[in-house]
C-alpha cells in the first residue's frame, strides 16, 4: 500500500515538472520574437476584430447638479491573437496560459466622454487568458465619472439617458473594428442604488469619420429612473399641504390680528422649498422642470393672497369691524335668487338708515329684523374675504391640476 503511494506521488511530480518545463518552453517560443506594436494577424491588410461587453456593477452616484454620472464597470474584451496559437499536446497539455498585460498586444481603449482620465483600462493587475487557438479575453475594470446631459423637465417623475463610449484609439476602422457581443447591458451583477433604478439599456456599434479616417465606436446607452417617493413625501406634498392652508387666511376674522402674519408665514415656508429644490437642479435654463414653474405659481398664488389681505384688513377700520364684523365664509347663492346686492356691510349698513327714516316717521319697519347675511331682495351677500377665498381656491386647483397632468402625460 505504502509502495502505491509512493508510486502515484512520483508520478504528480513527474506531470509537475513537466507541466513546469513545458510552460517555460511554450512562454519561450511564443513570445521569443513577439511584438506588442504588431497587430495580431498574419495579412496586415486584415483587421481584428474586438468583441466586447459592458458589464454594468453599480451606479455609484448621479451628479445631476453637474451632470455627471459616477459607474463601476466591468469589461470583457475578448480577440483572436493568431501569434500565439499552441497545440496542447506539444507542450505538457497546457491550454491556456496567463501572460502580464505589457507582454501581450490589447487594444488601447479610451472613454472620450470621461471627465477624468480617458485611459480608463490602463490598469495593469486586471486578468488576462490566452488560450491555445490564440483567443484572447481580457476583463478589465475601472470606476467610470462621464458627462450626462439631464433633461429635469418631468423632475421628480423622469427617465434619464447616459451613454458611453468606448474608442480604439490608433486603429482606423479598417484595422480594428469592435463588436458589441451583447445587444444590452450585462446587469445580472448589478447592484441596485436607492435613487436610480434602471429602466432599459442598448449597447451598438457606429462607425464615425473625422476628415479622413474612419474609427468604430462602442455605445452603450443606460436609461435610469429615478425613484421619485423620497422627493414626493419631502418636498411636494409639504408644498401643496402648505399652499393649501395659505388660501385659508381669508376665513380668519379682521380683528384677531393674526391674518397678515398668517398669509406672510406660508409665503415664507414656501420660499424655503423653493431654495431646497433650486439647490438640487443644475444651473441650466435649457429645460426648465416643471416642479420649478409649479412652485412659481403657488409662490405667486401665495404673494397675490398677502396683498389681498393686506387690502382687506386696510379697507375694514377698526371701529367697523366692531360694530359690523365680516362673515368669516363665503355663502352659496339661493337657488331661486341670483341678485348679489354687494357686501354684508353695505346692505347692514342700508338697513340701518331705513330702520332710522322709519324711527324718525314713529313707525316700526319690518326691515330691521333681516336676517344676518341675506339682503331684502332674496340674495346672498357676499364679501371680499369669501370671494377671494373662492377665487384663490379655484386658482389653486387650476395650477394643481395642470402640474399633475403634465406630469402624468
Amino acid at each position: 500500500m505504502k509502495l502505491l503511494h509512493v508510486l502515484v506521488l512520483l508520478a504528480l511530480c513527474r506531470a509537475a515538472a513537466g507541466s513546469i518545463e513545458g510552460m517555460k518552453r511554450l512562454y519561450s517560443d511564443l513570445f521569443g520574437n513577439y511584438s506588442t506594436n504588431i497587430r495580431p494577424v498574419y495579412n496586415q491588410s486584415q483587421h481584428v476584430d474586438v468583441h466586447s461587453r459592458f458589464n454594468l456593477v453599480a451606479i455609484t452616484e448621479v451628479d445631476q447638479v453637474r451632470q455627471i454620472l459616477h459607474s463601476n464597470v466591468w469589461m470583457n474584451i475578448t480577440w483572436r491573437d493568431e501569434f500565439l496559437t499552441w497545440k496542447p499536446e506539444d507542450y505538457s497539455g497546457i491550454k491556456f496560459m496567463h501572460p502580464p498585460l505589457t507582454d501581450i498586444w490589447r487594444p488601447k481603449l479610451i472613454v472620450p466622454v470621461s471627465l477624468e482620465d480617458r485611459d480608463v483600462f490602463k490598469d495593469d493587475t486586471s486578468s488576462l487568458t490566452v488560450y491555445s487557438d490564440g483567443r484572447v479575453a481580457w476583463f478589465p475594470g475601472a470606476n467610470f465619472a462621464t458627462g450626462c446631459k439631464f433633461d429635469l423637465t418631468l423632475f421628480p417623475f423622469d427617465v434619464q439617458t447616459c451613454q458611453f463610449q468606448f474608442l480604439p484609439v490608433s486603429y482606423f476602422s479598417n484595422e480594428l473594428k469592435m463588436i458589441s457581443s451583447l445587444v444590452s447591458a450585462n446587469t445580472q451583477g448589478y447592484t441596485e442604488n436607492g435613487e436610480w433604478s434602471i429602466a432599459a439599456s442598448r449597447a451598438y456599434i457606429n462607425e464615425r469619420t473625422f476628415v479622413d479616417s474612419t474609427r468604430s465606436f462602442l455605445y452603450v446607452d443606460i436609461d435610469l429612473e429615478r425613484r421619485p417617493m423620497f422627493f414626493v413625501l419631502n418636498v411636494i406634498i409639504p408644498v401643496v399641504v402648505l399652499s393649501f392652508l395659505n388660501i385659508f387666511v381669508f376665513s380668519l376674522p379682521c380683528d384677531c390680528g393674526e391674518k397678515v402674519s398668517y398669509a406672510i408665514t406660508c409665503l415664507l415656508s414656501l420660499t424655503v422649498f423653493m431654495s431646497i429644490v433650486s439647490g438640487l437642479l443644475p444651473k441650466s435654463s435649457d429645460n426648465i422642470p416643471m416642479v420649478t414653474l409649479y412652485l412659481t405659481c403657488l409662490l405667486g398664488i401665495s404673494v397675490l393672497s398677502v396683498v389681498a389681505t393686506i387690502l382687506i384688513v386696510m379697507k375694514d377700520p377698526a371701529k367697523v369691524k366692531k360694530e359690523n364684523p365680516q362673515s368669516p365664509l363665503f355663502v352659496i347663492p339661493s337657488v331661486c335668487s341670483s341678485q348679489f346686492p354687494g357686501s354684508r356691510r353695505r346692505v347692514m349698513d342700508q338697513v340701518h338708515l331705513d330702520s332710522k327714516t322709519d324711527d324718525s316717521a314713529g313707525n316700526a319697519s319690518p326691515t330691521g329684523k333681516i336676517l344676518e347675511g341675506q339682503s331684502s331682495s332674496g340674495g346672498y351677500c357676499v364679501t371680499a374675504d369669501s370671494l377671494c377665498l373662492v377665487i384663490f381656491t379655484i386658482l389653486w386647483m387650476v395650477v394643481s391640476m395642470g402640474f399633475l397632468i403634465q406630469i402624468t402625460q
